[in-house]
C-alpha cells in the first residue's frame, strides 16, 4: 500500500516534528526505512525530497553531466598563489602564517579546503579568505 504524502507541509515546521513522525514521513517519502537516528539527517533529507517533488528535480541534462563527472576532478583553485608560498597576516596584534598547500592551506598544524575557513576560524565571523589575507585572483 503506497502512502500519498502532503506536499503543502510547511519546510520550517520540520525541524520541529517529533522524531517518530519525522522518520514516518521519510518512509513515506523515500519508500525504504533508515538505521540513522540523527534528527539533522531526516530535517534535510525530506526538506530536499519535498522540495524535488513540488518543483521537479534535476533536468536530464544536469543529471547526465553529474554521472559522467570525472572522479579526478579537482574545481579551480580559490587563488592563483603558487603552492608553497606562505601568506602572512597580521590581526588584531597577532601574526597569523598560512601555507598554500596544492589540495588547500595549512594553519596552525590543521589544513582547511579554503582560505575563508581559516578566516573565519581567526576572526569568527564570515569573510571573504582572499579578502582578508590580500590575495587576488587575478581576475580583478
Amino acid at each position: 500500500m503506497t502512502r500519498t504524502v502532503d506536499l503543502d507541509i510547511a519546510l520550517e515546521d520540520i525541524p520541529d516534528m517529533p522524531f517518530h513522525d519525522m522518520y514516518s514521513l521519510y518512509v513515506t517519502l523515500f519508500n525504504r526505512p533508515n538505521k540513522c537516528t540523527r534528527k539533522e539527517f531526516y530535517i534535510w533529507q525530506i526538506t530536499n525530497r519535498l522540495q524535488e517533488l513540488r518543483f521537479g528535480g534535476l533536468d536530464r541534462e544536469t543529471r547526465q553531466l553529474l554521472e559522467n563527472m570525472d572522479e579526478d576532478y579537482t574545481p579551480k583553485p580559490e587563488c592563483s598563489v603558487p603552492v608553497g608560498v606562505e601568506l602572512i597576516k597580521k590581526y588584531k596584534g597577532e601574526t597569523y602564517k598560512v601555507k598554500v598547500l596544492k589540495n588547500g592551506y595549512e594553519w596552525d598544524n590543521e589544513v582547511f579546503k579554503s582560505l575563508s575557513a581559516i578566516a573565519f576560524k581567526i576572526t569568527g565571523r564570515k569573510i571573504s579568505g582572499q579578502e582578508f589575507f590580500g590575495v587576488h585572483n587575478g581576475n580583478d
